[in-house]
């Protein structure tokens, strides 16, 4: 909460390279930051001075100051503060944010919202009818948590949770029976890799996303994500 804008820190000039450097590894080994005032545009400001180890530089954060903090308390109502959960609700979540969970890549999000304004002035600009979004659908009331959380779950558990795995070769199916030859065949076309890539968690379909190079993949849902997979062509 404390920190405002970030700025790029470099040396006064060459001469001051080493120091810089010196600066730079220390803090990074040490894991601490600077605390400093400074003042910038006529108006003094506290700054914490950071190593970015991976990139060799120094940032400069400019930090609010402790009486521009609003109390959260005051802010925002119907704060729940300490609400006491069930193991297995705190179980079933954790179980569900590790079902999405996924590298972090800041390139891969965008501004959804100003593509779709600029897409829709093109549009108007070339004379072309535009349809009007849907609207949000109505809450639906109380739900049961639990039961909430089970269904999220099971939709973004992985084949080997569900039993949704195709049979490969030699393998036998449920009752050890071994599976029908003809079932073998029916599963090795475009359906069958539509079917194995429904099967995978979102975050497994955000990685093949991002390795296949598909475009628009942050602000896809996971049956958007299967069917670009899928398809990659019909994608612009």
């Amino acid at each position: 909460m404390f920190f405002d804008k970030t700025y790029f820190l470099g040396p006064r000039g060459v001469q001051y390279g080493k120091v810089y450097a010196l600066l730079e590894r220390a803090l990074a080994e040490s894991n601490k930051a600077g605390i400093a005032t400074f003042v910038m545009r006529g108006r003094e400001c506290l700054v914490a001075l950071k190593a970015e180890e991976a990139e060799g530089l120094l940032t400069l954060h400019t930090l609010h100051w402790a009486d521009e903090l609003r109390d959260p308390h005051a802010e925002v109502p119907h704060l729940p503060g300490k609400v006491e959960a069930t193991a297995a609700e705190v179980k079933m979540a954790m179980q569900l944010i590790d079902a999405l969970a996924m590298e972090w890549e800041p390139e891969a999000f965008h501004d959804s919202f100003r593509e779709k304004v600029e897409a829709l002035v093109k549009a108007k600009a070339a004379g072309q009818t535009v349809e009007k979004a849907e609207p949000e659908a109505e809450p639906t009331g109380a739900v049961d948590l639990m039961e909430a959380l089970r269904a999220s779950v099971e939709r973004a558990q992985s084949p080997k949770d569900t039993g949704d795995k195709a049979t490969s070769p030699g393998s036998r199916a449920a009752g050890g029976k071994k599976a029908p030859a003809a079932k073998k065949r029916a599963r090795s076309g475009p359906a069958a890799k539509g079917r194995e890539l429904m099967a995978l968690t979102k975050a497994e379909l955000y990685e093949k996303a991002a390795a296949a190079g598909i475009p628009g993949r942050s602000s896809m849902n996971h049956n958007q994500l299967a069917e670009a997979l899928s398809h990659p062509g019909r994608r612009k």
